[in-house]
């Protein structure tokens, strides 16, 4: 693929925008299968729908807490193929009626940021922050330079200094201690979409469900080329510059700056807990006894029950996905 840049540098966001984002030769934009065998890596609702199960348990949990309202907004960031927001809604439709009625889905997608004017309710995402274009940064002593993508005859990475001022707050947010010569991400496109959900929610709930870290998580592990990670045919790599177009370029949500942002826009933050524990906390264990009383030997469930297996094994999605709550003006 052909970069729009010739002879110049540009912010490593700017170049995994385009190559995500791009409206003909972005990889979520013209790539037609990016899921599943056929695609390059699987999401929890293409494992097994359960997921869409527990949101609507929080969903509805979450309408009777916003007092039962005519108008009941379901706002899913990054909805892709549909997925989870059509199974969400067919299970509000067939055990919850009356908040089906009520609701209003609404899917937004990162190419299309335009949110509504005023939201009410419910706004929920599974892997899309980690999606975002994100800045990269080399720490230097007690200093930063910005990692920039020199496009000539051939890419190469340049250092040179920061371009955004924001860069910094984040970084003194985000990481308690830095370590000298390590790569770090700034994902200042999480921060403004949050900026831009508070304008517009009057009262109500955001759920982010994503692949990422605290800072006490952070400040434990080793990751001295920051947590980049390049995914294409189900073969995960560290190198952005090969399969332009072709391949997801991700990186790890820092959850400790999606708290701290959400402290500053007065937020009342949950507990951030796994997967596997917010599926706990919203009625897996008895989808498993419902599961059981169909008798684990029959054969039209034992599919059913594979694919429920794989997204709950130890180690597996279930224990490295994390899940934030923040109510929004919501007592």
């Amino acid at each position: 693929m052909e970069l729009p840049w010739k002879n110049r540098r540009v912010t490593f966001e700017q170049f995994m925008d385009f190559c995500l984002y791009d409206p003909d030769r972005g990889y979520y934009t013209s790539k037609e299968n990016i899921f599943g065998p056929e695609g390059d890596y699987y999401t929890t609702p293409s494992v097994h729908p359960f997921l869409a199960h527990c949101l609507t348990e929080a969903a509805v949990y979450y309408f009777e807490q916003l007092g039962q309202p005519q108008c009941f907004h379901l706002v899913e960031l990054g909805s892709g193929q549909g997925i989870l927001g059509q199974d969400l809604l067919r299970h509000l439709r067939n055990n919850y009626p009356k908040v089906f009625e009520r609701s209003q889905y609404i899917p937004l997608e990162i190419t299309s940021p335009d949110f509504p004017d005023e939201i009410f309710g419910f706004v929920f995402s599974n892997e899309f922050f980690d999606a975002l274009p994100v800045h990269r940064v080399l720490t230097r002593g007690s200093g930063l330079q910005e990692i920039y993508v020199q496009i000539n005859d051939q890419i190469s990475e340049v250092k040179g200094e920061i371009s955004d001022s924001r860069i910094w707050d984040y970084m003194k947010i985000g990481f308690r201690q830095w370590n000298d010569g390590y790569e770090y991400e700034v994902n200042l496109r999480m921060v403004e979409i949050l900026e831009a959900l508070d304008a517009r929610l009057k009262s109500g709930v955001i759920l982010t469900i994503d692949y990422g870290y605290s800072a006490e998580d952070y400040t434990c592990l080793d990751h001295p080329q920051g947590t980049m990670t390049c995914y294409y045919r189900h073969q995960a790599h560290a190198n952005p510059y090969v399969n332009l177009g072709l391949q997801d370029i991700t990186s790890h949500v820092n959850f400790e700056v999606l708290v701290k942002t959400g402290e500053r826009l007065g937020w009342k933050n949950g507990v951030l807990r796994t997967q596997r524990q917010f599926l706990l906390d919203y009625g897996l264990k008895d989808y498993l006894r419902c599961e059981e009383a169909h008798g684990f030997f029959n054969a039209e469930r034992v599919e059913e029950r594979l694919r429920l297996k794989t997204l709950l094994s130890p180690g597996g999605i279930s224990d490295t996905m994390k899940v934030m709550e923040q109510r929004v003006r919501l007592e």
